[in-house]
């Protein structure tokens, strides 16, 4: 069970505001033992929610867990849940990896980007791997070596922009959570406008 529980198990799940309600905390955790459920912890930024106010009133917490009971756990031994950057929203998104995908040097596996719908050129790039007459397997081939070809060209410094700056953001963001300043509070905001105007250049060069 993943999502938003709107409360927090302890103490070492708050900064700022009012105390935590004990009693709610110890329902919270008897409905949770009750269950069987295990927390399977996090890798990330600490806390998963903020007011998003100054630091005078900043409150922080961690309301978004991922639980399972043991026998899933015995399944997935690698699961691994993660805490990925928050951007607009008050709450981080929430990851859970079941395995690491082997890297091994391997090549990267293709994906479609739903954004390449948007450009003028893409249906050029399926034309072009799509003759008439062609095997399926030999055009899906040649679609996956152009596509990958014109994705490098026009998205590419784009792509990795924008994971530079998600990088930064996740690192700003966890050292947030141990030490809030109102320093890492701006340079958290620059990170945040930055990445909005990556997504409106990918927007303007899908369109």
């Amino acid at each position: 069970m993943i999502g938003d529980f709107n409360e927090v198990l302890g103490g070492e799940d708050k900064f700022g505001g009012n105390q935590i309600n004990l009693n709610r905390a110890l329902e919270f955790k008897a409905c949770l033992d009750s269950c069987n459920f295990v927390d399977l912890g996090f890798a990330g930024p600490k806390y998963t929610w903020t007011n998003k106010r100054q630091i005078s009133d900043l409150i922080l917490e961690r309301l978004d867990r991922c639980f399972a009971n043991p026998i899933w756990r015995i399944l997935y031994p690698k699961a691994v849940v993660i805490h990925l950057p928050r951007t607009f929203s008050d709450h981080h998104p929430i990851l859970i990896e079941l395995w690491k995908p082997n890297a091994n040097g391997l090549e990267r596996p293709f994906h479609f980007q739903t954004m390449w719908l948007l450009h003028l050129d893409f249906h050029r790039i399926v034309r072009e791997a799509w003759p008439e007459g062609v095997p399926l397997k030999v055009a899906t081939i040649d679609f996956t070596r152009k596509a990958k070809k014109w994705n490098y060209e026009v998205f590419g410094n784009l792509f990795a922009r924008k994971k530079r700056v998600l990088a930064r953001l996740n690192g700003t963001q966890k050292a947030l959570a141990e030490n809030p300043t109102e320093s890492l509070m701006r340079l958290e905001n620059q990170l945040i406008e930055e990445y909005s105007s990556i997504l409106l250049q990918e927007g303007v060069l899908g369109s």
